[in-house]
């Protein structure tokens, strides 16, 4: 790939996305990266399945190019219009369930994992920012950097730890953080799911990419947690 690909339209924790022209984007990890022929792989594998990813044309190294996705993030979308936050936690439920359905192939599981457990393909990082409200093909689901296979619980609780303890600022951000996380947390009906929660607390406590304000927002979410299964 080239060193300056095209225009930088967005900007990651870990990544850059450039626009390549006829329709494609350029996702470029920055330092140490994952591996993208394996995030390239899951996301065709979910794509035969029927769920809503970018179309991958290439991907080696630190670069995967992709569809561009037109539309904004459901993050955006939340932002613009803060009293549709119910309704997108539902979506992002709703998404989520249809993740879940999706059986994990042998492939995408640890070779100590049990083949005869249910195990559903993860995304690990499906929050507001990482889906695309696309005018033309609804939304869609992006960056599957951290996706593997697993109980579909472990995914929710994931997704759950990440809307509440996001970096806020305002009254108002704040209030509508924990109507959407209460709410998402409603929508995806997941049994023994504080249970999941702790121990995706540690998950995002082991991640070195969070922020500071968002470490003590988890270990202070898994402190209420560890509380409230104290009989």
């Amino acid at each position: 790939m080239a060193d300056e690909p095209g225009p930088l339209i967005a900007a990651g924790r870990a990544a850059d996305v450039f626009d390549v022209g006829d329709g494609k984007v350029l996702r470029r990890y920055r330092g140490t990266h994952g591996d993208v022929e394996h995030e390239a792989r899951i996301m065709a594998y979910v794509a035969e399945r029927g769920y809503p990813v970018p179309t991958v044309h290439e991907a080696s190294g630190a670069d995967i190019v992709m569809d561009h996705v037109d539309g904004t993030t459901m993050l955006a979308s939340l932002e613009a219009a803060p009293w549709k936050v119910v309704w997108h936690a539902r979506l992002l439920a709703k998404l989520q369930r249809d993740l879940a359905k999706i059986p994990a192939p042998d492939w995408m599981l640890g070779p100590s994992v049990d083949p005869a457990r249910r195990l559903s393909v993860l995304h690990l990082d499906l929050h507001p920012m990482n889906v695309m409200l696309s005018k033309r093909h609804g939304p869609i689901v992006i960056d599957w950097t951290n996706a593997g296979g697993g109980p579909a619980a472990f995914d929710a609780a994931i997704t759950y730890v990440e809307i509440a303890t996001f970096e806020t600022s305002g009254p108002r951000d704040q209030i509508g953080q924990r109507v959407f996380a209460e709410a998402f947390k409603r929508f995806r009906r997941v049994p023994n799911f504080d249970a999941f929660v702790e121990t995706a607390c540690d998950h995002r406590l082991a991640d070195s990419g969070i922020t500071p304000g968002e470490r003590v927002a988890v270990a202070e979410l898994r402190k209420k947690v560890k509380r409230s299964d104290t009989p």
